[in-house]
């Protein structure tokens, strides 16, 4: 059938109450009419065609038996309709069968359309031989054939153009679908790589964090200490770029003593310590082993060893419990240079920060010393 239910329904209806003032033609000429049979066989026709046939039996999308069901009582009708009208003489006489034929057509399909011409013909002989006898000036006579010709055309013509226009319409609503559906798919695919997409490039970050991260204390680690301070002194190339490193003292003794899972915290506490006292743009790192380092850009050597005894008090002053309970502390020594002032490039900055901490180790531990630069040996 063409369209959804619910539009051949209301095309079917639309179809029957289109036919009634043709119908109501019969009452032109009353003489020929049948009373009551007219009455009663178009209040019939009316409850079938208006509640039957649109509301039961084309409720869904119906089958063989349904539409034979619904055609043949309406062959049925027609028949009775021109018998009821004067038979061969009815001015309903042989066209009302059109109707039935152009109902087969529009929603039965080509097989359907053309069954119920051929039977429209037939009933049309039948008619003319049930009041007139059969012979051969009747089955020649040109209006019987010219009718049964026309029928058997129209629904031919009728039908196969319907087929064409159920044809395209199903591949159009096939192709449509079929878009649709790879539409749906592509947004889906698309998505879904959208989330893998954030996701790798989620486990990318977290990677590249973990490997310029210090697993232990969660500062920086040596690799990226090397990328910021190249970076650090291109960017202050004209201005103050400073550097502290901080070792703490007897650490060694310290790991002997208490073993190297307090150790281990007492890395991470003053780890702790470093990141809560130093700026948003400091980068704080694990040098290596028991020794850290921070990168203070555009503060000079003065400023950082202010911060760096604040460090070295508070760091004093910290304890952490042993497994017997007992409060354990660590002391540092912190050594400072400065770019431009005590060094002119990467490798001279830290090589004097790391002499100004071995500074503060000779001269007795727990203290800040500043770079100071050393006389040139005399040759």
């Amino acid at each position: 059938m063409i369209g959804d239910n619910n539009t051949n329904r209301n095309l079917w209806i639309i179809t029957g109450l289109a036919s009634i003032p043709f119908a109501i033609l019969a009452f032109v000429d009353p003489a020929k009419v049948k009373f009551p049979h007219i009455y009663i066989l178009f209040v019939g026709a009316c409850l079938f065609n208006g509640l039957v046939v649109p509301f039961v039996l084309f409720k869904n999308e119906p089958d063989w038996i349904q539409k034979t069901l619904a055609l043949g009582v309406n062959m049925i009708f027609a028949t009775l309709w021109i018998d009821y009208t004067g038979g061969t003489s009815s001015i309903f006489y042989p066209n009302f069968y059109l109707l039935p034929i152009i109902a087969a057509t529009m929603y039965c399909g080509f097989i359907d359309s053309f069954l119920t011409a051929f039977f429209a013909g037939l009933l049309s002989l039948w008619f003319q031989y049930n009041e007139l006898g059969l012979n051969l000036a009747i089955i020649g006579e040109t209006s019987i054939l010219v009718n049964i010709i026309f029928f058997f055309l129209l629904s031919s013509i009728l039908g196969y153009l319907i087929k064409i226009g159920r044809e395209q319409q199903a591949s159009t609503m096939k192709i449509t679908s079929e878009l649709e559906t790879a539409y749906h798919q592509l947004s889906a695919s698309h998505e879904q790589l959208q989330s893998y997409t954030e996701i790798i490039e989620k486990m990318n970050k977290e990677m590249e964090q973990l490997a310029i991260t210090d697993e232990l204390t969660g500062l920086y680690n040596y690799r990226y200490f090397q990328i910021a301070l190249d970076k650090e002194l291109k960017k202050n190339k004209f201005s103050v770029v400073s550097l502290f490193m901080l070792d703490i003292d007897n650490f060694k003794l310290f790991n002997d003593r208490h073993g190297h899972l307090m150790g281990n915290r007492m890395l991470a506490e003053i780890a702790r310590v470093i990141k809560e006292n130093v700026r948003g743009v400091d980068t704080a790192v694990r040098y290596g082993g028991e020794e850290f380092a921070v990168i203070f850009p555009g503060m000079d050597s003065n400023e950082v060893a202010q911060l760096a005894e604040r460090i070295r008090k508070i760091v004093e002053n910290t304890y952490i419990k042993t497994g017997a309970g007992e409060p354990v502390s660590v002391t540092v020594s912190i050594g400072v240079a400065s770019y431009p002032r005590d060094a002119q490039t990467k490798s001279e900055l830290i090589s004097h920060a790391d002499l100004a901490l071995y500074d503060a180790k000779q001269a007795g531990r727990n203290q800040v010393c500043i770079f100071k630069k050393r006389p040139a040996l005399e040759s």
